[in-house]
């Protein structure tokens, strides 16, 4: 089984969702505590709209996700904050002109061999280019979570509050918009434009089934995310099975488990 790791993109793959598996569920308590999961969903969307234009346009596709998806995410939070708009409803038209609009780009590309890998992940799709910008990405994401963790925690828990306490919450909401586009867009390429959104949700939903406080949480839900992650791997390279959809049925298999346990403890 090792043998594995003597191929490149195995140890390409192995080292890309080290840096996402601490960065999507982290990043994903902070929308669900928001009502905010949606948001996740949306950006995928968008995420498959910047692959079709990597396509038509033949240019670098994480540059031209990134780029796309904290231009839709500092959009949706704008009209979501100047009330122009209601969330749901800004999120449902990037969502649907995400798709309706790669549909037409990948069409007139006249490349749709690559579709699956970009909607369902795979272990291949990441170069040693992607590589350098995911771990800029993941950086970014980090210094971010360090430094304004506490604050985004007041801000998701009651805005008003936040804002009587002195915190800048129109920045802090523009700064929290803008990483997790870049959570989102670094983890695309493992996880497909689909199934991006597992990595960021069900991990806390999991450890929110078993764990009492916020701490435990980020803690446990990070820990299935590297499990679901490692053995996704695995499970993605012996069966043929696209890598995004590997490691949602992994994160399934925990979701279960940490139910059953929560169902049984509390009879």
């Amino acid at each position: 089984m090792l043998d594995i790791f003597e191929l490149n993109i195995i140890r390409r793959a192995f080292f890309v969702v080290s840096l996402i598996a601490p960065i999507a569920p982290v990043f994903g308590i902070f929308l669900l505590l928001r009502r905010y999961s949606f948001f996740a969903d949306t950006l995928a969307h968008v995420g498959f709209l910047a692959f079709a234009l990597s396509l038509f346009f033949k240019i670098n596709s994480l540059l031209v996700l990134i780029l796309l998806s904290i231009a839709v995410s500092l959009s949706v939070e704008q009209l979501r904050s100047k009330e122009k708009l209601p969330a749901e409803g800004s999120l449902s038209f990037f969502l649907y002109a995400g798709v309706a609009l790669s549909v037409l780009f990948i069409t007139f590309s006249g490349n749709t061999g690559s579709i699956m890998s970009i909607l369902f992940g795979s272990l291949s799709t990441v170069t040693k280019e992607d590589t350098f910008l995911i771990i800029l990405g993941a950086l970014f994401c980090g210094v971010f979570f360090i430094k304004y963790h506490k604050k985004l925690l007041n801000l998701c828990i009651d805005e008003e509050l936040a804002r009587a306490g002195g915190i800048n919450t129109s920045l802090i909401k523009i700064f929290f918009a803008v990483t997790v586009a870049l959570s989102i867009s670094i983890s695309i390429k493992t996880m497909g434009a689909f199934l991006i959104g597992s990595l960021m949700i069900i991990p806390p939903l999991s450890a929110m089934q078993i764990c009492r406080t916020l701490k435990t949480t980020a803690i446990v839900s990070v820990v299935f995310a590297f499990v679901s992650a490692y053995a996704g791997i695995f499970l993605s390279f012996y069966s043929g099975i696209p890598l995004g959809a590997a490691i949602s049925t992994i994160l399934i298999v925990l979701f279960t488990v940490s139910f059953i346990i929560q169902s049984l403890s509390s009879k």
